[in-house]
């Protein structure tokens, strides 16, 4: 039965990405860079709330919401940035204090930090940032279908703040996503919109 609703999960999260994808394409260069530094600005005010230090981030790809904003000199200057890296089932954090040239093209395409950079624990990051195709309000999340924050962070009993990082287009406040025990929930969603606590819904 597990392993049916699962299926039934991953079919559902595919018809997901088709169509988030879709529009996501579609949004023209200029919106989809005004969007991105509002976004970010949110963002920004979310992690001075939170008292951040240490961040996790990601490198945006395939028209994600561009948070090249916060590794410019004059966006943070007190906050360490710490970026994914991709090894077979695995995922790392490393820093790169100038990721204009730090980062190079790894997995899939993902531009990453060199596996011989600092790296820090996952769990001792103060917050991570996750790009994705959509999210709802309780903290659903779909991804591109690798898993790898689910992987990391599904099964810890501690685990740093997860704000999830896109337009607001891509929030559903009215309809669940697909989401099971074996995907991580967020914590927080920041779009050029608004930021929301995600907490346990009951959708009608």
């Amino acid at each position: 039965m597990e392993d049916v609703l699962k299926e039934d999960h991953q079919a559902d999260k595919e018809r997901w990405r088709k169509r988030m994808g879709g529009i996501r394409r579609s949004i023209t260069e200029d919106n989809r860079r005004r969007w991105s530094q509002l976004a970010c600005r949110r963002l920004n005010a979310l992690l001075g709330a939170l008292g951040t230090r240490s961040v996790g981030v990601y490198a945006p790809v395939r028209g994600e919401t561009d948070i090249g904003w916060f590794w410019k000199p004059e966006a943070v200057k007190s906050r360490a940035l710490y970026f994914p890296r991709i090894s077979e089932k695995s995922m790392t954090f490393h820093v790169a204090e100038d990721p204009e040239k730090d980062l190079s093209p790894g997995v899939f395409g993902i531009p990453a930090p060199s596996s011989a950079s600092p790296s820090i624990s996952p769990f001792a990051l103060d917050a991570v940032v996750l790009p994705g195709l959509a999210f709802d309000v309780s903290g659903a999340r779909i991804g591109s279908g690798g898993g790898y924050y689910d992987r990391l962070f599904a099964p810890a009993e501690f685990r740093p703040p997860l704000v999830g990082l896109g337009f607001a287009f891509q929030l559903s406040w009215e309809k669940p996503l697909p989401s099971g025990s074996f995907d991580v929930l967020l914590d927080w969603v920041v779009t050029d919109r608004e930021a929301v606590r995600c907490l346990p819904c009951f959708y009608s």
